[in-house]
């Protein structure tokens, strides 16, 4: 398990990732949402709510395994009782 110390140091960078994560994910639902209310039936409205489904698929599924490949790293270094300060992202 990370401990205290090495997770008060990454949570600068998850902070900006889930910023900029729900950011793209807003803008995602957004852009569905205008496409359902502006009642846009062209090709145009098809390919922006089809874009955003597969920005919104490729963003959630890096979040979540980025999010695993930290921890299995961190569990790993904490078992070696190795301190790898250079695979650390700040």
């Amino acid at each position: 398990m990370p401990t205290s110390n090495t997770t008060s140091r990454s949570l600068p960078s998850w902070k900006l990732r889930r910023r900029a994560v729900f950011g793209s994910l807003i803008f995602c639902g957004l852009l569905v949402g205008w496409a359902v209310i502006s009642e846009a039936d062209t090709q145009v409205a098809e390919t922006a709510v089809l874009g955003a489904f597969g920005m919104a698929s490729v963003i959630v599924t890096a979040y979540i395994s980025g999010a695993v490949y930290e921890d299995v790293r961190l569990y790993k270094k904490d078992e070696n009782g190795e301190s790898e300060e250079t695979d650390v992202v700040h």
